[in-house]
């Protein structure tokens, strides 16, 4: 089980074979958030970590933007559900010698995004490590129903928020130590303070048939989508959003930017499909959902590109 989602797959399946019904939980493992009901209103719950040299480096992100970027993080899973964030608990690991000022700049972060979110910091915990991280558990409450990966069906289009491969592209700038070049610091931005979307989570409630954050590269992640909902996907490469400048930078660093857009994870974006003939949807068209089980990109011409992978995974 040397691959991230063969992992997660057998404890999926581990903790579905127990003796004992949980008749609370109405999504449980496999989805972007669990959904539990408590007896009144179903409560969405989910836990996102960002860890020091995995998620981050400290020599490219302050403090204050990394709370920020945390609590944010975690919160993009309770939006592709179509909920409202309303609680947060978060467990920080300090390293020694992570000084006074930088400690209050990351709560200063965190508390921004509480603000920005709506998940109000009601817990957590503190302890000390040999590497910063911060573990952000979130709570949130649907707006009518939660919205699964699963409800994907043939004919749906394909949808989604903002520009894609603008947050790889700017930590891919600050590993060239490229940031000074024209129009990157946007695209740094962009990386380091990830977009908040609870205006969107209405309009995903009324219209969506199934929704995934674009945490691990927006190709990766619709096929998450397919395999759940049982079903094929076509994306159209020449439809992909991108911000102005984006494709001149990558042209500089020589990076593939149709590959970038679509592998390069960290958008933070909601993915989300549905009816073709859905109106008021502030989000753009991709491509559709399809019978056949297999995703393909298209070029120009309508030719299939192939990339190396589909976008991050741990442990690979």
């Amino acid at each position: 089980m040397h691959d991230e989602f063969a992992k997660i797959d057998w404890l999926k399946k581990r903790f579905e074979k127990g003796t004992v019904s949980f008749s609370e939980v109405i999504v449980g493992i496999g989805d972007d958030a669990a959904v539990i009901d408590f007896g009144g209103r179903p409560t969405i719950v989910t836990v996102d970590a960002q860890v020091e040299g995995v998620h981050f480096r400290r020599d490219l992100i302050s403090c204050r933007e990394l709370g920020r970027r945390a609590v944010i993080a975690a919160a993009s899973d309770v939006w592709a559900m179509a909920s409202t964030p309303s609680g947060a608990v978060i467990a920080l690991t300090l390293p020694n010698g992570f000084a006074d000022a930088d400690y209050r700049e990351l709560i200063e972060g965190i508390a921004e995004a509480s603000e920005l979110t709506g998940a109000r910091i009601i817990g957590g915990n503190l302890s000390h490590g040999h590497s910063l991280s911060i573990t952000t558990t979130v709570f949130g409450l649907p707006e009518a129903k939660p919205i699964m990966r699963s409800g994907a069906r043939p004919g749906d289009r394909i949808y989604v928020t903002g520009e894609l491969g603008g947050a790889a592209l700017g930590l891919a700038l600050l590993q060239a130590g490229a940031s000074d070049l024209e129009n990157a610091e946007s695209f740094v931005a962009r990386w380091r303070r990830p977009p908040v979307h609870g205006r969107i989570v209405q309009e995903l409630a009324r219209c969506a048939t199934s929704t995934i954050d674009i945490s691990d590269g927006c190709l990766q992640d619709l096929q998450h989508v397919c395999a759940a909902s049982g079903v094929g996907a076509v994306i159209y490469a020449k439809d992909l959003p991108k911000a102005p400048g984006y494709l001149k930078l990558c042209k500089t660093l020589d990076l593939d930017p149709v590959e970038l857009a679509l592998t390069g994870g960290e958008d933070y974006e909601l993915l989300f499909t549905a009816p073709a003939d859905a109106a008021g949807i502030p989000a753009t068209s991709i491509g559709e959902i399809v019978r056949a089980r297999e995703v393909q990109v298209l070029d120009d011409e309508g030719r299939p590109i192939q990339f190396d992978r589909p976008g991050y995974r741990h442990f690979s």
